[in-house]
């Protein structure tokens, strides 16, 4: 266990300033020596020439081989370059890469480009060898370096893998870790994840138990795994002192459970515990009948690792997917692959779309004189669409643009789609490409809703014009009124109340549906907000429940900050309203003032889930702590909290989010 202390030591010593230099230097030298060059193989070229001239560190204390060296960057260098990049946000199909190695995937895709025969093909599997070649390369490398340093069981798995398939447990992680470093690292991007972890490590690691490895060797080896995804991507957030890597602030999602966890699952949540650092999230895809060990396992891990944990209702997502035509093999092996949002695993890559929900509803709002509730939420379902309908044209352009054939390097050999149809990606040409459509700010617009309702339509204590000009002057004038309304019983508490914030989001949910796509596109709709309801806040006038121009609105699923007075169970009655059904993604923080226990946990999220619940991610939070690293930040550089779908190091946070965080309502049980 020594050696996974002084890899955790490691990270939290490292310099969030640095790059990976060599990369970088190496770019900067290609960039010129390229520049003319127009053949499409040219990015695979870049590629192979980077592997080929980095070098292969290895640390005494290393579980697994693969590692970059980092330092400052020059003089007048612009990291990170992006002469080599990809698209990222995805699964790789990681569990064909064990079965057949990189060799079995170039030998289908040179069968399939033969088959079809066009010059696109013959494009796609010639970058696919030179890719393929370069990586077996820096593997020997790398098995070379390993005998060196005198680790024989690294070195002779890198003479294997990943070119060769997998042939124990030990060989399997490293093949992937591999793989992961090369795309998040030195192609460069965010957020690959792991898929379906536990089911296509499940074989490798019975094997290993029946060759007479113990839970306890394999369980410390999946943590040193694990702990090298928080050597990639730094501990700064995306939105603040960035670190200057492609990969910064990456998330990596690790997905178990689903429609059968097994043994390796609960393993998977015990190398989590010993890890316990911001990265991997462990998602978990749970069913509310799942078999009572796997449930007990669930939720004695999340009382330890609490933020760094996702749990999502596994059958209600299902049915949503096949209710959208998703066929039902597919529609099981979905996954997550970061930041709450949505894939359909190894089969494209997700593209997200944060809908301007406030201030298209406030846009509509002020537009027109309504007669009616009716009135006013037709006209915003189709203000929703029309916003909807012009990102997903412009995306679908976008794909139809030969230059978005330049991101293809390494992607396509991993998502099966491609290596079918000898197609990049980018290209929009796989059968499934997810859009995640997201709605942030839904209670503040069903709450909203509530009061135009109330005041203009139902009480007519004011005209709509006269309604309206109150708003648009930002309660100037109305401070008795400003103080009425926010004493109105919202969103969150299980009053009836909540059938406004129902309407707003079946309305948003209405819009996505109406959008023309093409077939082979999947609009994965949901309640998220991200960052948005406090980086987009000032974006956004004053709306009708009570918030003032500027402030920020609400989060996620969530109620208005502090319009939950109820207590939790009635909260989650409320939010059990929400139409989960019609949706795939999205995200809900519930936050504790004390670390819970698992029974306590189970109780309340399966209860949640059997009621209709989507998802939850728990957070738990220490006021006096969180004060104490404002103030004295290097004292708690290890100290994680959620902070949406993921989890994130509070010091790291910029001020803004960390007020944030300590404005969210507190629950005790």
């Amino acid at each position: 266990m020594g050696n996974l202390s002084i890899l955790k030591k490691l990270v939290f010593e490292s310099d969030n300033k640095a790059c990976f230099i060599e990369r970088e230097r190496i770019l900067s030298r290609l960039e010129l020596e390229m520049a003319d060059y127009k053949s499409d193989d040219k990015y695979a070229i870049i590629l192979s020439k980077i592997l080929g001239e980095v070098s292969t560190p290895i640390l005494d204390y290393d579980y697994f081989a693969g590692r970059v060296v980092e330092a400052l960057p020059d003089e007048n260098m612009k990291a990170p370059n992006w002469l080599l990049f990809s698209v990222g946000h995805m699964s790789f199909d990681y569990e064909k890469l064990l079965k057949v190695g990189l060799k079995g995937i170039l030998e289908e895709i040179k069968s399939n480009a033969t088959k079809k025969g066009d010059t696109k093909s013959f494009s796609f599997a010639r970058n696919a060898e030179i890719v393929v070649k370069a990586i077996k390369d820096y593997a020997q490398r790398y098995s070379k370096a390993a005998e060196e340093k005198g680790g024989s069981k690294m070195a002779q798995a890198l003479k294997v893998v990943p070119f060769e398939p997998a042939y124990d447990f030990y060989s399997a992680l490293q093949s992937i870790w591999l793989i992961h470093m090369i795309a998040s690292c030195y192609v460069g991007s965010r957020d690959y994840a792991f898929g379906r972890f536990d089911q296509y490590m499940l074989p490798f690691y019975e094997d290993a138990v029946k060759n007479g490895k113990t839970k306890e060797e394999l369980t410390e080896l999946l943590a040193g795994f694990f702990i090298k995804t928080n050597e990639i991507c730094g501990r700064n957030t995306h939105n603040y002192k960035c670190k200057p890597v492609l990969c910064q602030a990456s998330k990596q999602y690790v997905n178990i459970g689903g429609e059968t966890p097994n043994v390796f699952s609960s393993v998977v949540l015990e190398a989590a515990k010993l890890n316990n650092m911001a990265q991997p999230q462990i998602t978990v895809l749970l069913k509310p009948d799942t078999n009572e060990q796997f449930a007990k396992d669930v939720f004695n891990a999340l009382s330890v690792l609490t933020d760094k944990m996702n749990i999502y209702n596994y059958s209600q997502i299902v049915e949503a997917l096949i209710d959208k035509g998703i066929e039902k093999e597919v529609a099981k092996d979905f996954t997550y692959s970061a930041c709450c949002t949505f894939d359909l695993n190894f089969h494209s890559f997700r593209l997200e779309y944060f809908t301007p929900v406030p201030q298209i509803f406030l846009e509509v709002f002020h537009k027109n004189e309504y007669n009616s509730l009716d009135e006013l939420l037709y006209a915003f379902k189709n203000a929703l669409k029309s916003d909807i309908q012009n990102y997903v044209d412009t995306t679908q352009k976008g794909f139809d643009q030969e230059r978005a054939r330049r991101l293809f390097v390494l992607d396509s050999l991993l998502l099966s789609d491609s290596t079918v149809e000898c197609r990049y990606a980018c290209d929009s040409n796989a059968k499934y490409n997810v859009l995640n459509i997201f709605c942030p700010g839904v209670a503040t617009i069903g709450d909203s809703l509530m009061v135009i309702d109330k005041l203009v339509f139902k009480e007519k204590r004011y005209s709509y014009c006269e309604f309206a000009e109150i708003i648009k002057n930002n309660y100037e004038n109305n401070e008795e009124l400003l103080e009425e309304i926010k004493n109105f019983t919202m969103f969150g508490n299980d009053t009836d109340i909540d059938r406004y914030t129902v309407m707003a989001g079946n309305v948003f949910l209405d819009a996505v549906d109406a959008v023309e796509h093409r077939d082979n596109h999947h609009l994965a709709a949901g309640f998220y907000s991200l960052e948005r309801e406090n980086s987009s806040k000032f974006e956004v006038g004053a709306t009708p429940n009570g918030r003032k121009a500027g402030e920020p609105f609400s989060e996620n699923q969530s109620p208005t900050y502090g319009a939950d007075k109820s207590g939790i169970t009635a909260l989650l009655k409320s939010l059990s309203k929400l139409p989960f059904d019609r949706t795939v993604t999205g995200g809900l923080n519930l936050t504790f003032s004390q670390k819970m226990r698992p029974e306590i946990l189970q109780a309340l999220v399966v209860s949640y889930f059997q009621m209709g619940g989507f998802h939850v991610g728990i957070s738990v939070i220490d006021r006096e702590t969180l004060n104490d690293a404002m103030v004295n930040p290097d004292k708690y550089k290890s100290l994680t909290v959620r902070l949406y779908g993921f989890s994130e190091y509070f010091t790291s946070l910029p001020k803004w989010q960390q007020i944030a965080i300590l404005n969210r309502t507190e629950y005790s049980i």
